[in-house]
C-alpha cells in the first residue's frame, strides 16, 4: 500500500526522518520483461543474470508484461506455435504475466493450450469473454505473498482505436474489451487488499503515464507494447514507471524496499543482455534444440545490397504482391513489416518469416481514385504519419506544418497523377478487417495467399533484388503540383 509521506523517484529516496532498523527493512526485487516476440536467442543470457541475483537476493519475482509471441519461426511455426516460448518461460520460473496484443496472433484456442501449458498466471482487468468466446475467463488480479508482505497485480492490455487489441480482427471474436483507463479507478480500493499493488501493463508509455495521472494509488507501473527502454524509469505523478525495451534484449530489475508493510522507496534499472554476457548452460541447450531446424535455413533469395527500413522492406513486400495477384497497386501496413533490415547476400526463409510473422492473407479490391485516397488518408490519421507502404504508384502526402494530412496525390511511373478509373487494390486480411472504411467490406476476393510465401516466391523468381534507397511515399509541407514531380 502506497505511503503518500514518501516521493518515488527512479533514482534515490531521501527521507527527513529515520527508518526503522534494517532488520525491519524487507528488500523485493521485481525481475521484468516485456515484448519478447518468441525472441529466445538471448534467454541463456537472461536466465544467467536472473540465476545470479537470486542466489544473491532472498525475495525475488519474475514477471512479464506481455507479447512474448509473434516475431521468431522457431516458436511461431512449431507444431504447437509459442510453445518453445512458454517452456522456457516456465524454466525461467516466470510466476506472472498479463496479455499483450500479440498473445492472440495464434487464435483464442491456442491462447488457451498455451496458458494452461504456463506455470505462472496470467491476468488481465479490461477484457472479458462472451458467452461465445473460444478464450477462457482471464482473472483481472493476482495476489501473492513473499516474506510476508502481499503484492497484488492488475493486468491491463492496449486497444487501437476500434477498441480492440493490434491484432487481426477475427481472432479476437466475441470478446469484450474496455478501456483501461476508464476502469482503473475501480481498482483503487485494492490497496486495502494488497501492501504493495501494480499495474502490469501492456499499454504503452504514453497510456501508462495517463494511467499513474488517474491511478496514483499503483506503487509501481511495470509495462509494454511501446517497447520502450527506461534504463532508471520514469516518474509521473509519484508512480514510477519501468518498461524493458524488447526482444529480450534488456532485463528489468525493480527493487522494493518496505517497513511495516509500507513501501519506502522503489528504483529501477536495465541489464543489457548480448552474445558475449554469460550464460546458462541448461537453458542453451533447450535454446540449441529449439534452433535446430535447417528448414528455416533454406536459401531462397539473394539481396544485392542491404534492404532497410520500412520503404525499402515495403516495397520488396508490395513488389511481391503486385507480381503475385496481378492487381494494379497493391498495399502493405507498416506494423506488418517486422525487422528492421534484410541484410545484403543469401536470404533465407527464416529472415522472411521474420519480416513477415503474422500469416496474414491477402484481399481483393476494385476502387476508385477517391477511394484510395481515403484509405491513405485513413492509414496517415491513424498515428499522424505514415503507416503504409505500396506498389505500383507513388504517394505525395500533403501536411501542414504541424503535420495534419492536407492533401492526397498519387502518380504513376512518371510522375503524373494516375488516371481517373477504377484500379484493382490489394491489401492483407489485417488491414480489410481492421480499417473502418465501408468500401472494404465488399471485396472482390479473398485469397489464401499468405504474405510470407507470397514474398518468398518473388524472391525466388529474381536473380537478386535491388532496394537500396527506395521511397515511394513523400510527406511534404509544400503545396506540390504535377510538374513539379520531374524535378524530385
Amino acid at each position: 500500500m502506497k505511503n503518500t509521506l514518501y516521493i518515488l523517484t527512479a533514482f534515490l529516496f531521501v527521507f527527513s526522518f529515520s527508518v526503522k532498523a534494517q532488520s525491519d527493512t524487507t528488500k523485493i526485487i521485481i525481475l521484468h520483461t516485456n515484448d519478447m516476440h518468441s525472441k529466445i536467442d538471448m534467454l541463456p543470457q537472461m536466465a544467467y543474470q536472473i540465476n545470479k541475483i537470486r542466489e544473491n537476493n532472498d525475495n525475488v519475482l519474475l514477471v512479464s508484461a506481455g507479447d512474448n509471441f509473434t516475431g521468431n519461426p522457431i516458436v511461431d511455426m512449431y507444431k504447437d506455435p509459442g510453445y518453445p516460448m512458454i517452456d522456457l518461460m516456465n524454466l525461467l520460473g516466470f510466476e506472472i504475466a498479463c496479455l499483450g496484443n500479440h498473445e492472440f496472433d495464434y487464435g483464442q484456442a491456442t491462447l488457451n493450450d498455451r496458458m494452461f501449458q504456463a506455470n505462472f498466471y496470467y491476468v488481465c482487468a479490461n477484457i472479458k469473454p462472451d458467452e461465445e468466446s473460444v478464450l477462457r475467463p482471464i482473472d483481472d488480479f493476482y495476489k501473492l505473498q513473499v516474506a510476508g508482505v502481499s503484492l497484488g497485480f492488475v493486468g491491463f492490455i492496449q486497444l487501437d482505436k476500434n477498441m480492440m487489441p493490434a491484432t487481426n480482427p477475427i481472432r479476437v471474436n466475441d470478446l469484450i474489451f474496455t478501456d483501461a483507463l476508464k476502469i482503473v479507478k475501480n481498482y483503487e480500493t485494492y490497496q486495502d487488499s494488497a501492501d504493495v499493488l501494480f499495474a502490469l501493463s501492456h499499454l504503452g508509455i504514453e497510456t501508462d503515464e495517463k494511467l499513474a495521472k488517474k491511478a496514483p494509488f499503483f506503487d509501481a507501473i511495470i509495462g509494454g507494447h511501446s517497447h520502450t527502454r527506461l534504463f532508471h524509469g520514469i516518474v509521473k505523478n509519484d508512480v514510477l514507471i519501468a518498461q524493458a525495451g524488447g526482444y529480450g534484449n534488456f532485463l528489468g530489475v525493480m527493487t522494493l524496499l518496505v517497513v511495516d508493510k509500507q513501501v519506502v522507496s522503489v528504483s529501477d534499472s536495465l541489464i543489457a543482455l548480448t552474445d558475449d554476457n554469460l550464460v546458462d548452460e541448461k537453458i542453451k541447450k533447450v535454446v540449441d534444440g529449439y534452433n535446430e531446424n535447417p528448414e528455416f535455413d533454406e536459401i531462397i533469395g539473394y539481396a544485392y545490397e542491404d534492404i532497410t527500413g520500412k520503404s525499402e522492406l515495403g516495397a520488396l513486400m508490395t513488389d511481391a504482391m503486385l507480381e503475385k495477384l496481378d492487381v494494379d497497386i497493391a498495399f502493405q501496413n507498416e506494423g506488418g513489416i517486422r525487422v528492421h533490415s534484410i541484410p545484403a547476400g543469401e536470404i533465407t526463409k527464416k529472415e522472411v518469416l521474420e519480416l513477415s510473422p503474422f500469416g496474414n492473407t491477402f484481399v481483393i479490391y476494385e476502387l476508385t481514385v477517391n477511394q484510395i485516397k481515403k484509405l491513405v488518408e485513413y492509414t496517415y490519421k491513424l498515428e499522424n504519419q505514415n503507416e503504409i507502404q505500396v506498389s505500383g504508384i507513388e504517394i505525395y502526402l500533403i501536411v501542414n506544418k504541424k503535420g495534419k494530412l492536407k492533401n492526397v496525390i498519387l502518380t504513376d511511373d512518371d510522375k503524373q497523377e494516375i488516371a481517373n478509373k477504377t484500379y484493382k487494390v490489394a491489401i492483407n486480411d489485417y488491414m480489410a478487417n481492421s480499417y473502418e472504411l465501408s468500401f472494404l467490406k465488399n471485396p472482390v476476393e479473398k485469397t489464401s495467399v499468405i504474405d510470407a510465401e507470397c514474398t518468398m516466391e518473388f524472391l525466388k523468381n529474381q536473380e537478386s533484388v535491388y532496394y537500396s534507397g527506395e521511397n515511394r511515399v513523400h510527406v511534404t509541407t509544400k503545396r506540390v503540383k504535377t510538374w513539379e514531380f520531374r524535378l524530385n
